[in-house]
C-alpha cells in the first residue's frame, strides 16, 4: 500500500492572481468581471522575473533602475499596440506557465444569491479561481505540487474576511472533492511589487481586451490567441469549466465570440 505524500513535501507552484474589471453590478458598471491566475512551477519562477524585468526596461526606458510596476490600464492602453503585442509575445514564451481565467458576467451576477454584497462578489470569485487552480496542481505534468497562492491586494477588500470565508470552504464537506489540501493554507495577499502578480494582471488585460471588443472582432483576441497553449485544461483538453469558468448557465460571453472556436482547441 502507498503511503499518500504529504502537500508540504511536494514540488511548488507558484500561483499569482490578479483581477479586471470592476465588481459592481449597476448600470454604469463594467459588462463582467474577471480573475486570472497565473501558475508557474518554482523551479522556473525566474522566468516571472525575467519576463517582468524586460518589459519594464522596454517601457521604463528613460530610467529602468526606477521602474515603477506593470500595470495593464496604466502602461498598455489600446493606444499602445506594440506594446500589447510584445506583452504577449513574452508571456506566451514562458515555457512551463499555466493560466486561468474566471469570468462573472454582470448579468449572472445580478440574478446569482449574494452576488450584489461586493464582498461575497469578491469571495465566491476567487473560490472559483481557486477550485480550478486546485484541480490543474493535482493534474500538473509530472505529479501534483503544492499551491502557493500570492493574489493581488483590493482597494476596500477585508481579505482577512475573504481568508475566513476560504478556510470555511477548505474545511467544509466537499461534494466535488476538489483538492484543497494541495494549497498551503492560508493564501496571501501581496502588492504589484510582485513581478508574478503584474504578469497575472497582463493576462487578465488581454482577456479584458478581447471581451471588450465586437463578438464578431477577431483582432481584439488576436494577442490573448498568442497563449492560448498555456490555458489548463482538463485531462481529455476540455477547457470551458476548467481554464475558462464563466459564473452561471450562460457562457456565451465567451463562446458567441468568433475567436472563442480558435481559443478552446488547443
Amino acid at each position: 500500500m502507498t503511503t499518500p505524500v504529504h502537500p508540504g513535501a511536494l514540488p511548488k507552484l507558484n500561483v499569482y492572481v490578479d483581477e479586471t474589471g470592476d465588481r459592481g453590478i449597476g448600470p454604469k458598471s463594467s459588462p463582467f468581471f474577471a480573475m486570472t491566475a497565473l501558475m508557474v512551477p518554482a523551479e522556473d519562477d525566474w522566468t516571472v522575473r525575467h519576463t517582468a524585468g524586460g518589459l519594464r526596461a522596454v517601457i521604463h526606458t528613460s530610467d529602468p533602475a526606477a521602474a515603477k510596476p506593470l500595470h495593464w490600464v496604466e502602461h498598455f492602453r489600446p493606444k499602445h499596440v506594440e506594446r500589447r503585442f510584445r506583452a504577449a509575445t513574452v508571456l506566451a514564451a514562458m515555457p512551463s506557465a499555466r493560466v486561468v481565467h474566471v469570468v462573472v458576467p454582470k448579468t449572472a451576477a445580478r440574478i446569482a444569491p449574494g452576488m450584489r454584497d461586493g464582498s461575497r462578489f469578491y469571495n465566491y470569485t476567487t473560490r472559483l479561481l481557486l477550485e480550478r487552480v486546485a484541480y490543474a496542481a493535482s493534474q500538473w505534468d509530472g505529479g501534483p505540487r503544492q499551491v502557493i497562492a500570492r493574489l493581488g491586494t483590493v482597494r476596500g477588500m477585508d481579505h482577512g474576511e475573504t481568508a475566513a470565508y476560504l478556510s470555511r470552504v477548505h474545511l467544509s464537506h466537499n461534494p466535488w472533492a476538489v483538492p484543497w489540501h494541495l494549497i498551503k493554507w492560508p493564501p496571501a495577499w501581496a502588492g504589484t511589487d510582485w513581478d508574478g502578480i503584474q504578469l497575472a494582471d497582463l493576462h487578465a488585460g488581454l482577456l479584458n481586451a478581447a471581451l471588450s471588443g465586437a463578438p464578431d472582432d477577431d483582432a481584439c483576441a488576436a494577442n490573448l490567441l498568442l497563449c492560448k497553449h498555456q490555458l489548463y485544461r482538463s485531462r481529455g483538453g476540455k477547457l470551458l469549466g476548467y481554464g475558462v469558468k464563466v459564473l452561471g448557465t450562460d457562457s456565451s460571453i465567451v463562446t458567441s465570440r468568433t475567436w472563442w472556436e480558435k481559443w478552446s482547441i488547443t
